[in-house]
Formats: C-alpha cells, sequence, structure tokens
C-alpha cells in the first residue's frame, strides 16, 4: 500500500482525527505528476504473464541475522521458539472516515478482535513528530492520541500486534513525513527533505537517525508488538535511490541492533515488495523478457540487510497480472527461498469491486473486479502459507478503506463531502499533466476494496468464510 504498498498516503492530504480538520491539495511531483508512486506502478491487466523461474543463488548469508527464537507479546498459537500449527492471520482497521467531527484516514479496532489474530498496526499515515524524537521530548498528544486507543484495544482483546512503521514516506523515496500541529489538528508534510535522502552525507543525519530510533522505542513501548516491521517496502527506494542505498542498508542494520538489544526475542525485519523485486512492475524491470536477471539484482540489494523474517509485500493486480490464477506458482515462496529463510506476508490484498475514475476524456474503468475474484486470491494465499508454511498473513484490511459506490461512481454524484474529498485528491489541474487529476483520483481508490468485509462491516460471504475457516 502502499504500499498501501504505501503509495496512497503519500499525497499531502492526511488530516485525521481532528475536528474542523482542513483540506489541503495533494502535492505533484516536479515533472507535473502525482508526487507518488501509485500511477507509476498501476499497469493495466493482461492476459498471460509468463510464470518467474526461481533464479537466484544462495547468499553468503554476510550480515544476516539468524531467525528469532519467537517474537515478543501474548497469542495462543506460537510460543517462543516453536513455529506455528498454523499461519497467524493478521489485518489492519485503516478506513477514510468522513462522518462527524473527524475527516481522514482512522486506524481503528472495528472487527478486529473477532477476525484477526494479531493486530496489524500500519503506522506511515501520521507521520513522524521528527523535532521531538531528535529532542528527546514527549510527541506532541495530538498524535499520540491518535495511537493509544489502537493499543488499549488490543490489550483488551489480548490479541498481539504486528507493527509497521518505517523512516520512508508513501512513495518510498523521501523520509517519512513530518507531523505538525494546528490548533489539536494532525497534519503531514511529506516534502521536508531531499528526495533520495542519504544517511552517509545529510547534514542532520546523525539526529535523524537519533530521532528515529527514539520513535521506534516509543512504538515499542506503545504497541509490545510480535513482529516490528522497521522499514516498510525498502526495495522500493533502493530501486528510486541506487546511491542512497548503501547508507539506508547500514542505517537499517543499525536499527536492527538498536532494538534487538532491548528485545530478543521480537522478530525485527523490513518488507519487501515482491511485485517489483520480481521484476512484474515496468519500473522495477524495463525489460520484462528479463524478470530473472532483475530478481537478481534487485536481491542482491537485500542480500546484506539483517532480518529474521523475509516479508513479502504484494498487490499482484497493481502490476499487469489481472487473475490470481495468472500467478506464478512460487510467488511467495520464491524470495524465502533463496536465503532459506522464514517468510511471513507482511501486506497483500486484492479489489472486491471494480474501479472507475474520471479522465480527461470522461469516465475509464480501470480494473474489472469482483469480490469472487478477492476470494479467489485470498483462497490462493492462504493454500501457498499452509503449504509452505509461512508464519503469518496479513491482508490489508478488515473493512473497505472506502464505500463501494464511491469505487464506482463517475463523474461522482455519491454523497456531497465525499465528492469533496475526492475533490482533494484529484487537485487542482497541471499543466502539461492533463491526467494528474486521473491518477490522483485512481490514487485514493486503488486500495479502496481489499477488506474481508464492506466499508459498513457487512462481511464479504466468500472471503470473510474461507479466512474464517483457516483461523480455526
Amino acid at each position: 500500500m502502499r504500499s498501501l504498498t504505501g503509495a496512497l498516503w503519500s499525497v499531502a492530504f492526511v488530516c485525521v482525527a481532528a475536528p474542523g480538520c482542513g483540506r489541503t491539495q495533494p502535492s505533484h511531483a516536479a515533472d507535473g505528476g502525482m508526487a507518488s508512486d501509485a500511477s507509476m506502478r498501476l499497469q493495466p491487466p493482461s492476459g498471460g504473464r509468463s510464470s518467474a523461474g526461481s533464479g537466484g543463488s544462495a547468499p553468503t548469508g554476510a550480515g544476516r541475522a539468524a531467525p528469532a527464537s519467537g517474537a515478543g507479546g501474548q497469542t495462543d498459537d506460537l510460543d517462543a521458539g516453536t513455529p506455528p500449527t498454523r499461519p497467524l492471520l493478521a489485518t489492519s482497521g485503516a478506513q477514510l472516515v468522513i462522518s462527524g467531527p473527524q475527516l481522514g484516514l482512522q486506524l481503528t479496532a472495528a472487527n478486529l478482535a473477532e477476525d484477526a489474530d494479531l493486530f496489524a498496526v500500519h503506522q506511515e499515515f501520521y507521520g513522524i513528530p521528527w523535532a521531538a524524537f531528535e529532542a528527546g521530548t514527549p510527541p506532541p498528544a495530538p498524535w499520540s492520541d491518535l495511537l493509544m486507543p489502537l493499543a488499549a484495544a488490543a490489550k483488551r482483546a489480548q490479541r498481539g500486534v504486528f507493527l509497521s512503521v518505517s523512516m520512508l514516506n508513501g512513495a518510498r523515496e523521501r523520509l517519512a513525513a513530518t507531523t505538525r500541529i494546528e490548533a489539536d489538528q494532525v497534519k503531514t508534510d511529506d516534502a521536508t527533505t531531499d528526495r533520495c535522502y542519504d544517511f552517509a552525507s545529510a547534514p542532520d543525519r546523525q539526529a535523524r537517525e537519533r530521532a528515529y530510533l527514539a520513535y521506534l522505542d516509543f512504538m515499542l513501548a506503545l504497541f509490545e508488538p510480535r513482529y516490528l516491521n522497521l522499514a516498510v517496502e525498502v526495495n522500493l527506494f533502493f530501486e528510486k535511490c541506487p546511491s542512497a542505498t548503501p547508507a539506508l542498508v547500514q542505517l537499517i542494520n543499525r536499527a536492527y541492533a538498536h532494538v534487538k538489544a532491548a528485545h530478543p526475542d521480537l522478530a525485527v525485519f523490513p518488507s519487501f515488495q515482491i511485485d517489483h523485486l520480481y521484476g512484474y512492475a515496468k519500473d522495477s524491470c524495463p525489460d520484462q523478457s528479463a524478470r530473472d536477471a532483475c530478481f537478481e539484482r534487485g536481491y542482491a540489494q537485500l542480500r546484506d540487510i539483517q532480518r529474521d523474517r523475509f516479508a513479502m509485500s504484494s498487490y499482484p493486480y497493481l502490476n499487469g497480472i489481472g487473475s490470481p490464477d495468472q500467478l506464478p506458482k512460487d510467488w511467495f515462496e520464491r524470495g524465502p527461498r533463496v536465503g532459506k529463510e522464514r517468510g511471513l506476508i507482511a501486506e497483500t490484498g486484492w479489489l472486491s469491486s471494480a474501479l472507475v475514475a474520471r479522465a480527461s476524456s470522461g469516465c475509464q474503468q480501470v480494473f474489472d473486479f469482483d469480490e469472487a475474484q478477492s476470494a479467489a486470491y485470498l483462497e490462493r494465499v492462504l493454500t501457498d502459507a499452509s503449504r509452505l508454511p509461512l508464519e503469518l498473513v496479513t491482508w490489508w484490511s478488515d473493512r473497505d478503506l472506502l464505500p463501494t459506490q464511491f469505487m464506482t461512481n463517475c463523474p461522482c454524484s455519491f454523497e456531497k463531502t465525499w465528492c469533496e474529498v475526492l475533490d482533494i485528491f484529484r487537485g487542482a489541474p497541471v499543466a502539461g499533466a492533463p491526467e494528474a487529476q486521473f491518477y490522483g483520483e485512481v490514487l485514493i481508490k486503488a486500495f479502496g476494496s481489499l477488506g474481508l468485509r464492506h466499508y459498513d462491516g457487512t462481511p464479504k460471504t466468500a472471503a470473510l468464510e474461507l479466512w474464517t475457516r483457516a483461523r480455526r
């Protein structure tokens, strides 16, 4: 997401949990495109993609941590040092909320206690109060107040937490957005550091590293997670910023050592976006006939990263795979197999509705998916997770991020406030980029219907039954 693969939330509009939230325009890249990776990665589904071969050679093991003996926290299925009898199932409570006094992305606990073994807390959306953590002072209360109820809900429900944080922004090309507080409102600024920030040469690199380690300490104390993803989809940064890659690898290793010194039994790792790693995204492998070579080059950048698990992020529908049955057989096996690592899925999902957006030529259907296709992908994920086995499966969201009607409505005639939010993501027309507004709309909708439940909490029968059966 995400990133979402993270990408959805690189838009400057992140105005959360605040009465009377002001509305700002999404930022645009210097070339006139959206300041996000989503539009760049989005490819129309194609007919027969060839399967990726196994490729790659075994790593030397330099810089690799031995698998952790288990993770911290409390769950029913996994004792320290003991692999689970089935994959643990996690999901998040991310929704776009526009009703009442709160507007913006909310991380809620709705339905998580009944649907998940672990709460997946994906904290990229509220930014990082860099200045506070650099100074060693408490983070601003409006920011921490957004997170504390979710931590409390996980404890009340006696569910462990899979915590994902990152020093990178949603587009994976800058440092994480800076949190600022205006009249008790939480807002974020995405472009407060240079693109391809280099921890080897940036003048403030030591202060930034100190702040990030303090941020990790705060989040660990708050959530007491069982698993920690400390750098979400980090290989996307490596693609975009090769010169800054070695320094970021070293920072990740220092952060890993910092966390493990205090929490030796916690499973700590970055996550890797495997659609890109395997060369299925155009920008990751310009020569789509040479995916094996692209994979080998991409994997070489990961060899020296210390980690306890090989954690995978995947949204295949964003990268030209039009149906779950087009996935290569070894999709969730290939990455962990090279280094003989314990694998897990840090985030994944498949849209359960069509996606329609307004281009300069009129409304265009970008995707034509339905609940049956989403359930088929989930079945493939769960089957692979049991077969390989994988330790953890994280489905992106428990409830849909957006109402289904909003996903397909074009031009927007849905509820007025929703249309106003859509206008924010579409932004103003950009000279020389006639489709910038179209991509802004796609950006908000590209992860809109990934839930096990609809936006209002009603079940998607096939998907939720598969998920519930797997939990038994």
